[in-house]
């Protein structure tokens, strides 16, 4: 993740704010444990004090009941009302003085036969309590008041200082920038005078260097690049000569072979077709003759114009399929159909090197005695047949490219298919599950083949 100066002066300011705030709740939370400490000692020391008052009333009462017979009257007139007061004497309730409170200091005195139990309510010590917590609280608002006061004082200086510092950078950068884009349009070299930060400075002085190399290493290139041009202008010409001769080679090599492969076609027919030679003959050639198309096809494909129409796939369908038998037979492979009418949008010729091709590679790659289906129906044309394990499924549609280097053809069936297809926008879907591999080709509509 990339952050650029705004990013980081809005960090900087959110973390100065932040800092801000725990520094604040620190001090707020010292002073309050400063408070729990000073609160604990004055309760301790609150409670043994009031101890030592019970203790010394608890004697001045003992000796009252030892010298005076009418002790419970001068008892009711000194004890104070708050002060909760048991006597016993000899283990017997000799006197009782106010209400038990549960919340009280207790002291238990005893003097030979005399026990007196004595309990005085914290109510005193409570109200104090809440006295310095109600000062507490105004002391932590006012030190919270005076720390967010000096928080923000210095967080407003600092955002300005920041505010400041990043438009410095900016500006420094933005020069900085401009160097360097002089420096790779115009080949200009960073002038040290209007940089203000050293640092900059230092990568300045580097990056003049490498521009100074940067220049020798492209006077450089551009001689040899002179050179090369003049030597690659020379090959290119001499490659351009030996394709086309290599073209002319090839065109010139279809057309010998087109007049033999009629010959061998028309001669075919009046041989007897019941003998098995004579199928296994007339099958090879119908496979001499497709590779021969996709041959014609390749060479014509780029130069020649193929204008689309609408046309019937059914009828150019089995009528492909009838030039097939002969060799699937031939191989011991069933071709099952199932087509219905649909209409598409492509030039015949092509159309009919994508079934061509799909037929010859079903019958090429299938397991013998198994059987090739061919549905065509909803505007899919599909191919499917049982094949060996296919290792790169991805691959089938690039050129030359041969799943068994032993097979035969030159691998360019499917990329013509894939080929035109493209051109035509069909969608094309190879699906492969349980050694069956399925080609599909989904035409659009009776009017275009589009999917844009």
């Amino acid at each position: 993740m990339k952050l650029s100066l705004n990013t980081i002066y809005l960090g900087g300011v959110s973390l100065l704010f932040i800092l801000s705030l725990i520094f604040t709740s620190l001090a707020i939370y010292e002073e309050y444990k400063d408070f729990e400490n000073e609160l604990q000692t004055f309760k301790q020391t609150y409670i043994k004090n009031k101890k030592q008052e019970l203790g010394s009333t608890a004697f001045k009462v003992a000796k009252i009941i030892k010298t005076t017979p009418s002790y419970k009257k001068i008892l009711n007139i000194i004890l104070p009302t708050n002060l909760y007061v048991k006597i016993y004497k000899n283990k017997k309730l000799i006197y009782t003085h106010s209400k038990e409170n549960p919340n009280s200091i207790t002291l238990i005195f005893k003097q030979k036969d005399i026990k007196i139990i004595l309990k005085e309510p914290l109510s005193d010590l409570t109200q104090l309590i809440k006295k310095k917590k109600e000062l507490l609280i105004h002391k932590l608002i006012k030190i919270m008041l005076n720390f967010l006061t000096l928080s923000f004082i210095i967080y407003m200086f600092a955002l300005w200082g920041f505010y400041l510092l990043n438009k410095f950078l900016k500006q420094e950068i933005a020069l900085f920038v401009e160097f360097f884009k002089d420096a790779y349009q115009k080949h200009k070299y960073i002038k040290f005078k209007d940089i203000k930060i050293k640092e900059f400075l230092d990568i300045a002085i580097y990056v003049n260097k490498m521009l100074k190399e940067l220049n020798k290493k492209n006077k450089e290139l551009k001689e040899l690049n002179l050179k090369l041009e003049e030597k690659v202008k020379e090959k290119t010409k001499k490659l351009q000569n030996l394709i086309s001769s290599q073209e002319e080679f090839i065109k010139t090599a279809i057309h010998e072979i087109n007049t033999p492969l009629t010959i061998i076609l028309t001669s075919i027919d009046f041989l007897d077709k019941k003998d098995k030679n004579v199928s296994r003959i007339e099958a090879a050639v119908h496979m001499i003759n497709n590779i021969y198309a996709d041959l014609s096809f390749v060479l014509k494909y780029k130069h020649k114009n193929y204008p689309p129409q609408i046309i019937n796939i059914k009828d150019v369908l089995i009528d492909r399929i009838q030039f097939f038998e002969m060799i699937a037979k031939a191989k011991k492979l069933k071709i099952n159909t199932e087509i219905e009418d649909f209409n598409v949008f492509i030039n015949k010729e092509e159309l009919i090197r994508i079934i061509d091709n799909n037929i010859s590679n079903a019958i090429k790659y299938s397991i013998p005695k198994s059987e090739i289906i061919i549905t065509a129906k909803n505007n899919i044309l599909s191919f499917s047949n049982k094949t060996t394990e296919i290792e790169n499924i991805n691959k089938l549609f690039e050129p030359f490219y041969k799943e068994k280097e032993n097979s035969s053809g030159f691998g360019l069936g499917l990329y013509l298919v894939n080929e035109i297809c493209k051109k035509y926008n069909i969608k094309v879907d190879i699906l492969y599950k349980d050694n069956i591999i399925t080609f599909k080709y989904i035409f659009k509509g009776n009017n275009e083949n589009s999917f844009s």
